[in-house]
């Protein structure tokens, strides 16, 4: 999105200090490593780095200028005396954090466009990703990169918007009472939808009724004209979301009360197809994406197009051609070898961990060992034990009994101590460089293993050491088939 030095001092508060009033930057960035030529650097200060440090980096890789705190407390003119001349842009403000959302917050209303908000525990980038993919068959859509879903992330997918956007799609996501709420006033929604609520950062949130509570505060954020969608299959939810949402409300799930009910589900490694039930459509879907978590997705996305007046045909080819996020349920093959992996390393929490574990035992072909590896759920708090105690006792179910379990991590220990015990052989490792050295190499013997914990636990790289490990080894001593 373009923006002139004069419409950045006034959205910001902030005094020009060089160039010129009608100069323009395109886009945002808080990166001098990747910023863009012709974006506007605004440097952040934390723990470690004091952005500011790295403006004149910023304007020697093509910024158009930048926002620096005014008056720096350093004893120095900000960018004169760091090197930083010519014809760029500086604009000096209080607080250059809070300059930031003021920014997203004024590109929002130069923007004027409908907002889709995509909130809750479990599925949100899936969610989120879907949407847009979708919506995208009839409307230049921008949505969140990744999972930017905090106030930064939320300010920059907004202020690099392309200026002739048609919908947002933004993920926003919480970690304490008010951070939603904080997120919709930056960036009101037309649309919300929550995909479900469980135990998630229970460690600053303190209980699952206190997570109930942080996600709907983007219910009470939609306008009286605008949608709420929401897993109806949480009864509790439905309750809440009728107390507190202004609007209409459309419900999405398994269970046969729902608006859209997902029925007769049939997950392979192909893809999931499932039957839709609404008053508007009874038809067979096809996606790409793997397990009930993206049927979730598929059926919120259709309720949204459905809002936005898209075909069936259109919201169909959306769905076929959609493809999962990075860590999602992925499915990879190890080139060459008869391991595959279910890359479902992103992040977890009680319910993303089971919705995991199910959907590895569902693709698993009969004649392919069974190895899980789970990492450490973090920022359970109190809950920690209790809920790794329950993944561990979950296992022991005949449907998802794997063959073999590795734990990563100290908490994740407690799972395997409770599988242990019901005989499933288990190894234990305290990172993930361990975990690839003691999985098994052989040319014949297939293998499927689910890769699933917090982000902390890093274990992508399992796969990363398993790709390297094999091509290593193939190199000196092929498999002969």
């Amino acid at each position: 999105m373009k923006f002139s030095a004069r419409e950045i001092a006034q959205a910001t508060g902030g005094l020009i200090i060089d160039g010129s009033p009608e100069a323009l930057c395109d886009g945002v960035s808080i990166d001098s490593r990747t910023i863009r030529p012709g974006q506007l650097f605004v440097p952040l200060r934390g723990s470690r780095y004091d952005g500011h440090e790295f403006i004149a980096d910023a304007r020697a890789r093509g910024a158009a200028g930048g926002l620096f705190l005014h008056p720096h407390p350093q004893p120095l003119s900000p960018l004169r005396e760091r090197g930083v001349r010519g014809e760029g842009i500086a604009i000096g403000v209080p607080d250059t954090a809070r300059a930031l959302s003021d920014l997203a917050r004024w590109a929002v209303k130069k923007l004027n466009k409908p907002i889709i908000a995509v909130a809750g525990s479990n599925g949100k980038t899936t969610t989120k990703e879907l949407l847009a993919h979708v919506l995208s068959q009839r409307f230049r859509t921008h949505a969140t990169a990744g999972n930017y879903n905090t106030e930064i992330g939320l300010a920059l997918t907004v202020l690099n918007a392309p200026d002739d956007t048609e919908l947002l799609v933004l993920e926003m996501g919480t970690t304490a009472r008010g951070d939603i709420a904080k997120l919709c006033e930056i960036a009101p929604p037309t649309v919300g939808v929550l995909t479900s609520i469980s135990e998630e950062h229970t460690a600053t949130l303190g209980d699952l009724e206190s997570v109930i509570e942080a996600e709907t505060e983007l219910l009470e954020a939609l306008p009286t004209r605008g949608l709420a969608v929401i897993n109806g299959d949480d009864t509790q939810l439905i309750t809440i979301a009728r107390r507190k949402a202004r609007c209409p409300v459309i419900t999405f799930g398994f269970a046969p009360h729902n608006d859209l009910v997902a029925e007769e589900l049939k997950i392979s490694r192909a893809g999931t197809r499932f039957y839709l039930r609404s008053p508007r459509w009874q038809n067979e879907l096809q996606i790409s994406l793997l397990g009930r978590p993206a049927v979730l997705a598929a059926l919120a996305a259709t309720a949204v197009a459905q809002h936005f007046e898209l075909s069936f045909s259109e919201i169909c080819r959306g769905l076929m051609s959609a493809r999962p996020a990075w860590g999602r349920l992925q499915i990879v093959s190890i080139p060459e070898t008869a391991l595959t992996v279910l890359h479902d390393a992103y992040n977890a929490n009680p319910a993303s961990m089971r919705e995991a574990i199910l959907c590895a035992a569902q693709v698993r072909h009969p004649d392919e060992e069974l190895i899980f590896v789970l990492g450490d759920m973090l920022e359970l708090g109190t809950l920690s034990e209790r809920t790794h105690r329950e993944i561990g006792r979950f296992l022991v179910t005949d449907r998802v009994r794997p063959d073999r379990l590795i734990v990563v991590g100290k908490q994740a220990r407690l799972i395997g101590e409770e599988a242990e015990r019901a005989g499933i052989p288990v190894q234990y490792c305290s990172t993930s460089d361990e975990v690839a050295h003691i999985l098994p190499f052989t040319c014949d013997q297939r293998r499927l293993i689910l890769l699933k914990g917090s982000r902390g636990m890093r274990l992508e790289k399992v796969l990363d050491i398993l790709k390297l490990s094999w091509a290593t080894r193939e190199r000196a001593s092929p498999c002969s088939r």
